[in-house]
């Protein structure tokens, strides 16, 4: 997976999805001037994405280190929309009418014990758990989405050192369906190579028709 930059040397590991594309879904679901929200911030490729391209951005970000890096990269007018929080929390974030979320959430595997919502910086409560906060941030952020908005989330499937699966990518679509439509998957070819044991990922493709049900689970 080729990127436009590197990173600074003390972050250890580049899992940044390629700034080309978020601009191909950028070109097919927004407008210029439009909101952009990346729930799941990272090194900032979606907002940096988005200010190339006339779009307004917001992303929300856990590690203060990664929040200052991306601020750091920003037109100072832009950086303002960089929010370190807990995206677990999104509704209290008071933010603006959504028209188009894109993101690759931090990842879980079905027997690893760190949280990935935390930076992988505490224990969690498991991968059911994991999928739960995932479904009720997806359920938080459809209440800021406007009709008719799309959501993108690139993910693969994991495949581990002991021989064993994680059907992250096929999880994460059930839950996140049930509170934005699922529209379908798209097939993304890496060359040489995505990591976690294959070749491609998956962008999942929601939208909000205003008709999902949407409750929080406790």
């Amino acid at each position: 997976m080729q990127h436009e930059s590197k990173l600074p040397e003390h972050f250890p590991e580049d899992v940044r999805y390629p700034r080309v594309l978020v601009e191909q879904y950028l070109k097919r679901f927004t407008d210029p001037n439009d909101l952009v929200l990346d729930p799941f911030m990272g090194f900032g490729t979606t907002l940096i994405a988005a200010e190339g391209m006339r779009r307004r951005a917001i992303g929300v970000e856990f590690d203060s280190t990664r929040c200052e890096y991306v601020k750091s990269l920003l037109n100072k007018s832009n950086a303002d929309w960089v929010v370190c929080g807990d995206s677990r929390q999104i509704s209290k974030l008071n933010l603006a009418q959504i028209d188009f979320s894109i993101t690759s959430p931090p990842y879980m595997g079905k027997n690893h014990t760190e949280n990935p919502f935390t930076a992988y910086t505490t224990t969690g409560d498991g991968y059911q758990a994991y999928l739960q906060d995932l479904k009720n941030i997806y359920a938080q952020i459809a209440t800021l989405l406007k009709p008719g908005a799309h959501v993108v989330i690139e993910v693969s499937n994991l495949k581990h050192e002991d021989g064993t699966l994680t059907t992250l990518a096929w999880d994460l679509a059930r839950e996140v369906s049930l509170v934005l439509d699922f529209q379908g998957e798209e097939i993304i070819v890496w060359e040489p190579t995505y990591a976690y044991g294959y070749d491609h990922s998956y962008c999942l493709v929601f939208k909000n028709n205003g008709n999902s049900m949407i409750q929080l689970s406790k």
